[in-house]
């Protein structure tokens, strides 16, 4: 959309133009500006064919040079500002539009040769204003849900874009990157002072590095590039960009800088870009993800099914023009003659081509082949020299926010799993280690059988414990980041002493109901009472080890969910008490067991039980009293919210 300036000073001046009018106004005047202003050193067709033998050729003495660009850096460089200027770009860029300030400047009569040599600050002065381009970008439809879900997962959402302050405060709004009254830092009227104001320019504060976390409590901070300058002339620098929430007009290296900022006042940080320009950026990121614009599958199917129909329609064609020649009697040596005028008319004329120019050609269509390479939304795409994912961990095919939720999830999911096999495999080493240590010195031993069946448990519980899924949502909570942490050292003791406990009391009450004797280490095993009970205090300890330690919610599928690992711990369950209960004796004397006094059954039921309520509790305890607060800040670019 082209605002025209008289079409701006009516709409304040009077504003009583129904929309009908005001479109048809719009479009008629933009039409007649953008003819006046198309800056181009027009020149005549004649006057170029003869540009290398005439060096003075006259330029056409109405000749005009366009320039656009950002309305504060155009308004700089007119001779004479309207007083609609400033409120009128203002307000829509309150709205969110992207604004172009259009300005022209008249050409004398010269030379080619001293138009080329002008210099572009002395085209770029003295300009005339034309009117102002609006553009409206719609916000992608996914990315107000994303962003809410980042927020509310205790993720802090940063904006990093080169548009103007109040598009970016107005499209972070939107969005939920912001939520609290914005305030944007700025040069006053005397430009050595700076001072916050809000957008429609109702507060005003004067700015001061020591007060800017407390006015980051009432009110989301937006600065400037030309802010970051003047932060990196002084020390607020450390001191203001962890507080704000939308950087605009930004330049590549300042990406890095507010990267490299957060970083060092102790935040973990992931950025999101799709250009050159965030390559910095992204190398400073402990999370780069790279987004790669694809074109959505819908359109790569319509675009495909419109080629065959094209290709099938000439084909159609030709065919019947052929089958008009030779119904007409010319004879097919006519309708091959047809044929080949057509094909020659279609292709261009090369016969005038140098060999270098046609070599040019054929690396050209070579370039275009490999670019199309991958586009099917199946196979890789192939990165270019220059692509954001040069310097990123992670590529995305895709143009929006989403692959960012997908990593979150997928990285707490791999680091939970990680946390709960380092526990797990701790737990069964030290209750392992007891057992064959001490408890082997007293002869206590495992048979064949006994150890298979163990091992086979052990095995089916490790596998189907890693193949839980994550949650679709991200939750609030954080998994603790290593297994070099109170929580994990405090879990391990505590569950350890129990397990000790459990399994020194259950071989000390088995020898009581065994006679006096005195069993070599080295001897070959025979089955015996205390053999028996270790054994199914060992399968007791095993199968609590694995649920009690196994994490799921808010991280994973839950231990209902994951339906393998349910029916692994159900099994294991069931053998336990059948072994127990000595229900079948067949399969107790083929696994070397020997029937328990009911006495001692009963304690073995009740003291296992309670060892697992014991752990259990101990577990969820630690994981309430020592959770995990890191906070990342998610920086993202305006390019990758709207469309």
């Amino acid at each position: 959309m082209i605002e025209d300036p008289s079409y701006a000073h009516d709409e304040y001046k009077h504003n009583q133009l129904d929309n009908h009018n005001t479109l048809q106004s719009i479009t008629s005047k933009a039409l007649k500006e953008a003819n006046k202003v198309k800056g181009e050193l027009k020149v005549e067709a004649n006057t170029m064919k003869k540009e290398n033998f005439d060096l003075k050729a006259k330029v056409e003495t109405n000749a005009k040079e366009k320039v656009d660009g950002a309305p504060e850096t155009i308004q700089e460089r007119l001779v004479d500002v309207p007083a609609f200027y400033v409120k009128t770009y203002k307000k829509n860029t309150r709205q969110g539009s992207r604004v172009l300030a259009l300005a022209y400047k008249s050409l004398p009569e010269m030379t080619v040769s001293e138009a080329r040599s002008l210099e572009r600050e002395v085209v770029e002065s003295g300009l005339t204003f034309a009117g102002f381009a609006v553009f409206n970008c719609p916000i992608r439809g996914d990315s107000a849900t994303i962003l809410s879900e980042l927020k509310g997962s205790s993720h802090d959402l940063v904006m990093i874009t080169g548009d103007q302050a109040l598009t970016a405060c107005h499209v972070a709004g939107q969005v939920n990157i912001i939520s609290k009254p914005a305030l944007i830092l700025g040069s006053g009227k005397n430009s050595e002072e700076y001072q916050w104001l809000s957008p429609d320019e109702t507060d005003i504060f004067k700015y001061s590095e020591n007060e800017v976390e407390a006015l980051s409590g009432s009110y989301d901070l937006c600065i400037g590039g030309d802010c970051i300058e003047m932060l990196q002339q002084t020390t607020g620098i450390l001191k203001v960009i962890p507080y704000v929430k939308v950087f605009a007009r930004v330049a590549p290296e300042q990406k890095e800088l507010i990267m490299t900022t957060f970083k060092s006042v102790g935040r973990v940080t992931l950025m999101c870009g799709d250009g050159t320009n965030d390559v910095g950026a992204l190398k400073q990121a402990h999370i780069g993800v790279a987004l790669l614009n694809a074109i959505p599958p819908a359109q790569k199917e319509k675009s495909s099914s419109e080629a065959p129909s094209k290709n099938d329609a000439a084909k159609s064609g030709k065919s019947k023009k052929l089958k008009s020649t030779v119904e007409n009697g010319e004879g097919p040596s006519k309708s091959r003659a047809v044929s080949r005028s057509e094909s020659t008319s279609n292709q261009p004329v090369n016969r005038h081509l140098t060999a270098a120019e046609m070599q040019r050609e054929k690396l050209k269509k070579l370039m275009n082949e490999l670019n199309e390479e991958g586009g099917d939304g199946r196979s890789a795409p192939i990165v270019k020299l220059g692509d954001a994912s040069m310097a990123s961990p992670f590529t995305a095919k895709h143009a929006s926010v989403a692959p960012t939720t997908d990593v979150i999830r997928q990285g707490r999911s791999t680091l939970v799993t990680t946390l709960q096999m380092f526990k797990i495999l701790g737990l069964n080493c030290l209750a392992t280690a007891y057992v064959l240590s001490v408890m082997n010195l007293d002869g206590v031993k495992l048979g064949d059988v006994q150890a298979t069946i163990s091992g086979v448990f052990t095995a089916a519980f490790f596998l189907f414990i890693s193949h839980a899924r994550p949650l679709p949502t991200l939750s609030a909570e954080r998994p603790h980041p290593n297994i070099f942490c109170s929580y994990v050292f405090l879990s391990l003791l505590g569950q350890f002493a129990v397990h000790l406990f459990f399994l020194i009391s259950s071989v000390k009450e088995a020898e009581k109901y065994m006679p006096d004797e005195c069993i070599e280490p080295d001897s070959e095993f025979h089955p015996n009472l205390v053999n028996t009970v270790s054994y199914m205090v060992g399968m007791m300890l095993q199968v609590a080890t694995f649920a009690v330690n196994y994490m799921g919610h808010p991280f994973n599928q839950s231990i209902s969910e994951n339906k393998p690992f349910l029916y692994a711990l159900l099994a294991a369950v069931g053998f336990f008490t059948v072994i127990t209960s000595d229900l079948f004796r067949d399969l107790n004397d083929w696994l070397k067991l020997v029937p328990l006094p009911r006495a001692l059954r009963d304690k073995l039921m009740i003291w296992a039980w309670f060892m697992f309520l014991c752990c259990y509790t101990w577990e969820r305890f630690l994981r309430w009293a020592f959770p995990e607060q890191i906070r990342i800040d998610i920086l993202l670019c305006q390019s990758h919210i709207e469309q």
